[in-house]
């Protein structure tokens, strides 16, 4: 009782992750009298089973079975290669005792060879899994000693509190180190802010809203500050949601023209027959309804920056129109008889492969080259997963001072939860699976993966690929009490949209394909509905 006491009470007072599990297999080493003993652990990306230097110990006879591991101190297994016993002990999460003439079936897989060879004589190999409270396999261990020691422990009462002891510890310890983590990283960011609301007048800085220190990120931010130095054209490319705008922003804010206006036009939100009149203008009587001259966006635009979105839905009819106003900065609204001017900086982006659309006839090549003066490339959230920690911390903090709640930040198996999820919709969807999830959490609390969107609306890897679900029912219209025909079928049209939408995780160009439907019109629908993804 004595030993066992001290063997628990070595255990709790562990503070460091690696000494607890020195010491957990030192002492079921030690205790039970095995030769080896041997920890494996899933991966974070949970592909492979790993063990390493730290997570193997023999007794002083046997020695240590270095020869089982890599240069780089470590082995792994594939979780889905059945060939080794661990992929059943993980899958099933039942436990596995293996005598010689069973370790003899099991000799297609070389690493679990080599492991198997330290048995010897008359030992067996105990493959057991460690489970969580919620009976999630957390670990294996892989105790190889005699017979008599090995099949005992199957019903060892002690050996099994004892492991659940270790979980509990570790999963404590876990727990400790991401709370330092978010708080260090909670401190950073409210540092940031503070920085932000001190160095800009309105307390909004675009190069310092682009959140994330991986070295995408840190690279984008250095071809921003050399691009806003010059007046060259700017070309942003990148998939939907990753921010163009917004580093259309600090090329603006960066530059000279940082005092004057910024104007922006989204091209594929606007009906073709409206989007000329928008740039240009119009004299008074230029066409029907005209009953007053406007001032067009390039006029608005003028000492300052245009910024046009979408630019590869721009029509081939404007397109032409639009390589003359960046030639000469000199431009003629619809019904004017003289041409005017306006000295503007232009900076374009697009989700769409321009130099494909080159090649297929739908854009201009002079335009092409006109625009790709200075291009920029925004990341996919995908290529830089290790922001998502830095970029939901943002998010709560701006979802805490928008709605005065105080949600502390992610658990840290949220976190992990997060970053197994496909992004079709970048940092956009991020910020709207963040913010959904504050909602549903208190004040004062961690944000659980419970509070996330169930799996309809969380796009997946596996689900970005498939064919989309049956639509559902339309909800909240009786059919038999229509006296609104229109409003009725605006309301159905609206849910279709918003549900395919989900679907597609806010990727406009999906959804209007699997609707059908030109992007443009799809962009026009949603900015008349009021749709906003």
């Amino acid at each position: 009782m004595q030993q066992w006491l001290k063997m628990t009470a070595e255990l709790v007072s562990c503070r460091d992750e690696s000494k607890l599990t020195a010491v957990y297999l030192n002492s079921v080493l030690t205790h039970w009298r095995l030769s080896h003993c041997c920890l494996l652990t899933p991966s974070e990306d949970g592909r492979h089973l790993l063990t390493c230097r730290n997570q193997f110990v023999s007794n002083e006879q046997c020695g240590r079975a270095v020869t089982l591991l890599d240069d780089q101190g470590s082995c792994q297994w594939d979780v889905n290669d059945f060939e080794h016993p661990f992929a059943h002990v993980l899958q099933q999460a039942t436990t596995m005792l293996l005598d010689r003439s069973k370790l003899a079936y099991w000799q297609q897989n070389q690493a679990f060879t080599k492991l198997a060879s330290l048995a010897k004589g008359m030992d067996n190999v105990l493959i057991a899994p460690i489970t969580s409270a919620t009976k999630q396999v957390v670990a294996i261990a892989v105790l190889i000693g005699e017979q008599s020691i090995t099949s005992e422990l199957l019903t060892d009462q002690n050996w099994s509190q004892f492991s659940d002891l270790f979980v509990s510890q570790r999963q404590l310890l876990k727990d400790m180190q991401h709370q330092q983590t978010q708080k260090a990283v909670l401190n950073e960011s409210l540092s940031r802010l503070k920085s932000r609301q001190s160095t800009s007048s309105n307390g909004f800085s675009p190069i310092q809203q682009l959140i994330g220190s991986s070295s995408a990120m840190e690279s984008l931010r250095e071809q921003i500050e050399v691009a806003a130095k010059s007046n060259l054209t700017v070309l942003i490319q990148g998939e939907t949601g990753v921010g163009k705008e917004l580093v259309a922003k600090a090329v603006h804010a960066l530059s000279d023209r940082k005092d004057q206006n910024f104007v922006v036009i989204n091209c594929a939100a606007i009906p073709e027959n409206l989007l000329e009149s928008e740039l240009f203008g119009y004299e008074k009587g230029a066409f029907t309804g005209a009953h007053s001259s406007r001032k067009g966006l390039i006029a608005q635009a003028d000492g300052g920056t245009l910024f046009l979105d979408e630019m590869g839905e721009l029509p081939l009819s404007l397109q032409a129109k639009l390589l003359r106003v960046m030639e000469a900065y000199q431009y003629r609204p619809l019904g004017a008889n003289q041409e005017q001017t306006s000295n503007f900086r232009l900076i374009a982006a697009t989700h769409v492969n321009l130099r494909r659309s080159v090649n297929e006839g739908r854009f201009r090549q002079d335009l092409y080259y006109r625009l790709y003066q200075y291009p920029l490339s925004v990341p996919n959230l995908q290529s830089r997963l290790q922001d998502i920690e830095e970029l939901a911390t943002y998010f709560i903090e701006l979802h805490n001072s928008r709605e005065n709640r105080h949600v502390i930040g992610l658990a840290s198996s949220t976190l992990d939860a997060l970053k197994q999820l496909d992004y079709p919709g970048n940092v956009r969807e991020l910020r709207s699976l963040v913010e959904y999830a504050c909602v549903h959490t208190g004040s004062g609390k961690y944000i659980e993966q419970t509070a996330l969107p169930s799996k309809k609306w969380v796009a997946k890897k596996e689900e970005s690929q498939s064919t989309p679900e049956t639509l559902p029912h339309f909800s909240g219209i009786d059919l038999n009490q229509v006296d609104d025909l229109k409003a009725a079928l605006e309301q159905i049209e609206k849910q279709i949209i918003c549900e395919r939408l989900r679907q597609y995780g806010g990727h406009r160009a999906k959804a209007a394909e699997s609707l059908g439907l030109p992007k443009r019109t799809l962009a026009h629908k949603c900015q008349k509905l009021e749709i906003q993804i």
